[in-house]
Order: structure tokens, then sequence, then C-alpha cells
């Protein structure tokens, strides 16, 4: 009888650890963490190339304009600059993309749930 007792007393005190840990959080699924994290990557760095040809292309318009003194040379300069601005921003734009894919990826793998990525 005492077996007993101690049997069930043991699976009464084994019950609320059973449900503690049961609602443990879980990791929303790698692919859909792939995608969210892509998809913020991919906004913010875009935004680098776009300054990237905007700051080269008045850059190169200003120099060109200055050197030769004419339409025709601020407008080469203009194209000049966009293209390099464009290459430097693509540069700064990818370092960018890499470090926010993996903060965004990290920041979804370990929430509860979706709602906490769009608070």
């Amino acid at each position: 009888m005492k077996k007993i007792i101690a049997a069930l007393m043991c699976a009464s005190m084994s019950l609320p650890l059973a449900a503690v840990t049961s609602t443990q959080s879980f990791a929303l699924s790698k692919g859909f963490c792939d995608s969210y994290a892509t998809k913020k990557a991919n906004k913010k760095s875009n935004k680098k190339v776009v300054e990237g040809l905007a700051i080269g292309a008045l850059a190169g318009l200003a120099i060109g304009s200055v050197a030769t003194g004419s339409k025709k040379g601020a407008a080469t300069g203009a194209i000049i600059g966009g293209v390099g601005g464009t290459a430097l921003g693509g540069v700064a734009a990818n370092d960018k993309w890499k470090k926010t894919y993996k903060k965004y990826y990290k920041k979804c793998r370990i929430a509860d749930d979706i709602d906490e990525l769009y608070d």
C-alpha cells in the first residue's frame, strides 16, 4: 500500500513539471526565417545602391562641369560618377545585406511567434 501511495505522490508531483516543460517556446521554421531575413536585407541594402548612384552622379556632374567648363563635360562626369557611385554603393550594399540578413534571421529564429517580428 505504501508503494502505491508513493507512486501516486510521485506521479502527481511530476504533472506540474510536465505542464511547465510543454509550454517551452518554439523557433519559426528555417525556410520562413530565410525568406523574412532576405526581404529585410534586400530592402535595406537597395537604399545603399541608390545612394551611391546619386552621390556619384552629383560628384561627377560637379567635377565634369568644373574640369571642362561645358555642359557636355558635366553630363559625361555625371554618367561616369553615376557608374562609379553605383559600383561603390553595390560594395557597401553587399556588406550591409549580409549584416542585415544575419540580424533578422537570428531575430526570427529566436522569436516565440510571428507577432514578435512585426512589433
